[in-house]
């Protein structure tokens, strides 16, 4: 696929208007050559030095990264506008857990609340961890592993930042990449805290299902880490330090 293409499909299944935050860093970046075709395609979510040196040693002709850290090489950042967009980061998640009808947004298109068919709380971590693939944070439920949970409110990453718009929405549990608090100071009755990087590696999803006839790869789990991955008590502000390659 010819890079202009390429370009042309991923801005239109994920435009920037949808984004979470306005004038956030989103698009093209070190692109030189928009005639040349590309055939390999890495999507990872932070673009640590170590996902670089992957990127150059498997020869892969583009990054995709979730996170709006500049690398150099040729590279798109999607960022929220991947969290928001139809199809996208929160969708996956709403559909994973299987929302009924009546589901809403909140704090605009961040994320989504609403109910779920009740499930054991024990049995809605085993849900989670199925599309996350790990649970690397905590899980708190004031009730215990038998309480039953109706309700959920989801966000992927640093959902931390808005633990008050949603508890808002007044659901049993609030499922989280990110928190800044231990659960049992957020005042829901019940917290899934997955990882940062847990609850958005899903992406690469999205760009395999619109990139059709281009191969695109996850860069590896041990590679693509966001610093703190999860809440740490006194110690909750990522930390990204020398892993990262470049700056918002």
């Amino acid at each position: 696929m010819k890079m202009s293409d390429l370009i042309r499909i991923c801005y239109s299944a994920c435009p920037k208007d949808i984004a979470w935050e306005k004038g956030e860093s989103y698009g093209e970046y070190n692109i030189e050559d928009h005639n040349k075709i590309v055939k390999k395609v890495l999507f990872c979510v932070t673009p640590t030095q170590q996902v670089i040196a992957h990127f150059h040693k498997h020869n892969y002709d583009l990054l995709i990264s979730h996170h709006p850290f500049r690398a150099h090489v040729p590279q798109l950042i999607f960022h929220t506008a991947l969290d928001c967009c139809e199809g996208g980061l929160n969708d996956m998640w709403r559909d994973h857990l299987e929302l009924k009808n009546n589901y809403k947004h909140f704090d605009g298109t961040l994320g989504w609340h609403g109910e779920i068919e009740p499930i054991l709380f024990s049995d809605l971590i085993t849900k989670v961890n199925h599309l996350s693939g790990s649970i690397l944070g905590e899980t708190f439920n004031q009730k215990g592993m038998n309480d039953i949970i109706k309700t959920v409110v989801i966000c992927s990453g640093l959902g931390g930042m808005v633990n008050e718009l949603a508890l808002a929405t007044e659901a049993d549990c609030y499922i989280i990449g990110q928190n800044t608090m231990a659960g049992a100071d957020t005042g829901f009755k019940a917290v899934i805290e997955t990882g940062h990087t847990a609850s958005e590696w899903i992406g690469v999803n999205f760009f395999k299902r619109v990139l059709t006839g281009v191969q695109v790869d996850l860069a590896p789990s041990d590679l693509d880490r966001f610093g703190e991955e999860f809440y740490h008590p006194h110690k909750w502000e990522t930390q990204l330090g020398k892993r990262l390659v470049g700056n918002l």
